[in-house]
């Protein structure tokens, strides 16, 4: 490792600028080029007067602290333009590398998988971030399929490095040596290719260790003799030893005489024994070695169109195990198929040959190779995306049967109505979608068991391109198709969430509601239900999209509640009818029996858990708001003679600045609803209402506490802290504590029934 300028000039990194002077005023004396002819000592006096100069200036100096010496922070990337910064912005330093994956914030955990992951935090305009570049691709290159190798832009990601992955400066390089279950390692040697190798070594070599052998081995499993650990370097050793791992036993012969029983031809490397089988390999490269040795293999089965036509028949019949087709690219030396033909033993695995089966591959969407795909029980089709590693694919995907690939002319049966209900997800040509991928078949499992509902990923080619982009103009794009109906989701791609989508729209179906029917809504003698309406302009696009998507979340936290309805006005066309009036987004809740009704502006309110809040207030004031002064007469004050009718207290106690109070409050507000009659609701606003919260020790919000005062029964009050789920586990927790309470008040709520679920809905 070089030594750095502090060390020359023999002072600490916080050393002042006056000590730093004085050092070198020291050295100087000692070294100056006048007193000492000898080359040696000349060089010692350039360096030092190169450390001086760059440590006396502190401008200088805080560079040399963040980048190292000059060298280091010298720029390799010209951006003396606005086009070529934006590039570098944008796309970073390894966009087009073909060994180096690109991640983004999105991408990098669903990137995480089993192995070695060697992660590069940098930012662009970094000088040792740019000096890294060579290096780092060179490493990718060399290690590729035993260590993944990728690079984040923290300039372009830059809340994603510092805040999720507390990057503070730039290269960090992260190992992770367990994949995404260990933590990672901190990389701190030197940023060269052969510091780095050194260290990817490390570890490789901690797992795959190339023995000595003193007599031969049995046959009966493939081993790989190496005659002479001289021949193959060890590095390239103890790669091979990597790739071959589970499928042959590396080993290394130093005895003459073994030597001679393996091979009496001294340009022999490497003897592979299985068997009947004895190949002799002369060559020293790792990639010949290894070319020859898989070349032994059993070869899998040549899938053709016949041959798949009956694979597909069998899984739609009786057979329930999958086949993995791989399609190989031209100069493929199938390494990595055999892999995954050791890690998976109960699957069948089959080649297709794209150079000589074209018209095949077409249908099956494969454009470019290597690549990988399944068929799995029930005949579905499912292709892998680009990048993901195949062992992730086939592990997750084979039990996905509900999951398919589809055509250009299956979507667009998918469209016009003629394959029943799917949720389908589209991805535009070239589109990364690798992150999507995970959590869209995890989704798909939890409906494994509905034979009403199907999965679909519509991988875009280059010929299909110009069709996908009506679906997805540049962002992949998932929606729900339901006959001719479409809903689009504009969520986060997060299985729960995809989960909670689906669901609703089961569950719920369509809110929509007509002109006609708003107009009998506002018919106060013929209501008979109150009812929560979202009026939606015309023109609304997907702000509107998202709304519909709230009030589906909306109908479902009301359903307990026989009284309410839920709708959605969805105006076509503006400027007619009731229509006419609808000029932005509102929210109106009409009450039953009442001609009043209560108007909510969703441009500034659009979130459901803020809507149920509004609604629920309006729709039931069994909740009251608690003071300082409220909450000491009514909640807390003891009675000197206690009577028998005062009522438990059930307290919220929350803060406006909580989003998860905001969404706990409807199930809360609902039980208010069910148990009105025999527990008294109230809620203390910890931000202006601070001394009660203070004072009931509240250090957490939303907090439940139900409060039960003295009575006849209980000589003592006390405070009861209830966890806050739905509104019937809420009711549920109360229960046991009413029964030792006051049997008179268990009685009033063994009455109470939850109500079952009512929509004014289309079916799903």
């Amino acid at each position: 490792m070089d030594v750095t300028y502090y060390e020359i000039l023999g002072v600490s990194k916080q050393a002042t600028t006056q000590e730093i002077r004085q050092a070198y005023k020291k050295l100087a004396i000692k070294y100056h080029p006048d007193k000492n002819s000898n080359e040696e000592e000349q060089e010692k006096f350039i360096k030092m007067t190169e450390a001086y100069e760059t440590l006396k200036d502190p401008e200088k100096r805080r560079k040399y602290d963040i980048y190292g010496s000059h060298s280091g922070y010298t720029r390799k990337y010209d951006y003396s333009t606005q086009s070529e910064f934006n590039n570098l912005f944008y796309n970073g330093l390894y966009h087009n590398d073909p060994f180096v994956i690109t991640l983004k914030s999105g991408t990098f955990f669903a990137h995480l998988t089993e192995g070695y992951h060697f992660i590069n935090f940098y930012s662009p305009f970094c000088p040792p971030c740019q000096n890294l570049v060579d290096h780092w691709t060179k490493l990718a290159e060399k290690y590729k399929g035993i260590v993944k190798v990728g690079a984040v832009n923290c300039k372009y990601h830059s809340a994603f490095c510092y805040h999720n992955m507390r990057i503070s400066s730039y290269p960090t390089l992260l190992f992770y040596p367990n994949g995404k279950e260990g933590n990672f390692v901190y990389y701190r040697g030197e940023h060269t290719f052969q510091a780095l190798e050194e260290f990817v070594i490390s570890f490789l070599q901690k797992r795959f260790h190339v023995p000595i052998v003193r007599q031969l081995r049995s046959s009966d499993r493939p081993i790989a003799y190496v005659l002479g650990s001289n021949y193959i370097e060890d590095y390239a050793l103890t790669r091979i030893a990597f790739h071959l791992n589970g499928l042959a036993t590396v080993v290394i012969v130093e005895d003459e005489s073994l030597r001679e029983k393996l091979s009496k031809d001294l340009e022999v490397v490497v003897v592979f024994k299985y068997k009947k089988i004895h190949k002799e390999i002369s060559s020293s490269a790792e990639e010949t070695i290894l070319e020859e040795i898989v070349d032994t293999f059993p070869k899998v089965k040549q899938i053709d169109p016949e041959a798949l036509k009956k694979i597909r028949n069998g899984l739609r019949n009786d057979q329930e195990t999958p086949w993995v087709l791989y399609f190989p690219s031209e100069d493929d030396n199938r390494l990595l198929l055999h892999q995954m033909r050791l890690q998976f033993p109960n699957m069948n695995f089959g080649e297709i040959d794209c150079k000589t089966q074209r018209a095949l591959c077409d249908s099956l969407q494969i454009e470019e190779t290597p690549c990988w795909a399944l068929v799995k029980a029930g005949g579905g089709y499912q292709r892998s995306a680009p990048t993901t590693p195949p062992a992730a694919f086939i592990a997750r995907s084979a039990g996905a049967v509900n999951l398919h690939t589809l055509s250009a002319s299956e979507l667009r049966r998918v469209l016009d109505g003629e394959m029943g209900t799917w949720v389908v997800l589209v991805v535009p040509y070239k589109f990364s979608w690798e992150n999507i991928a995970e959590p869209f078949t995890e989704a798909s499992m939890q409906f494994a068991d509905s034979v009403d509902i199907s999965f679909g990923i519509m991988a875009c080619t280059l010929k299909s391109e110009q069709y996908c982009r009506e679906l997805a103009y540049n962002q992949p794009t998932l929606f729900l198709q339901d006959g001719v109906k479409k809903y689009q989701y504009n969520g986060r791609i997060d299985e729960a969430q995809i989960v909670e989508f689906i669901d609703l729209l089961k569950h719920s179906g369509s809110v929509s509601l007509s002109e006609q029917q708003i107009l009998e809504i506002l018919d106060v003698s013929s209501r008979e239900h109150s009812w929560l309406v979202a009026h939606l302009p015309a023109g609304c696009g997907k702000f509107c999209d998202d709304l519909e998507h709230e009030w589906r979340i909306i109908a479902k936290k009301l359903s307990p509640l026989e009284f309410v309805r839920v709708g959605v006005l969805r105006c076509a066309v503006s400027g007619q009818g009731f229509c006419a009036n609808v000029r932005a987004p509102t929210a109106r809740l009409y009450p039953v029996s009442s001609g009043q009704h209560f108007t909510l502006n969703l441009q500034h309110t659009s979130e459901a858990p803020y809507i149920l809040e509004w609604a629920l207030e309006r729709i039931d004031d069994s909740i009251q708001n608690l003071s300082w002064q409220t909450f000491t007469k009514n909640v807390v004050a003891e009675e000197l003679r206690p009577s028998g009718n005062k009522k438990p207290w059930l307290v919220y106690f929350h803060s406006p600045r909580c989003y998860h109070c905001f969404e706990k409050f409807p199930d809360f507000a609902i039980a208010s609803i069910f148990l009105g009659n025999v527990v008294n609701f109230g809620r203390v606003n910890c931000i202006t209402e601070r001394s009660v919260c203070q004072n009931e020790h509240i250090t957490s919000y939303p907090t439940l506490r139900l409060y039960l005062p003295r009575n006849h029964y209980q000589s003592h009050s006390s405070v009861v802290k209830l966890k806050i789920r739905d509104h019937s586990s809420i009711i549920d927790d109360i229960r046991p504590h009413l029964a030792n309470y006051d049997q008179d008040l268990l009685a009033g709520l063994d009455k109470i029934g939850v109500r079952g679920v009512h929509f004014k809905h289309d079916e799903l």
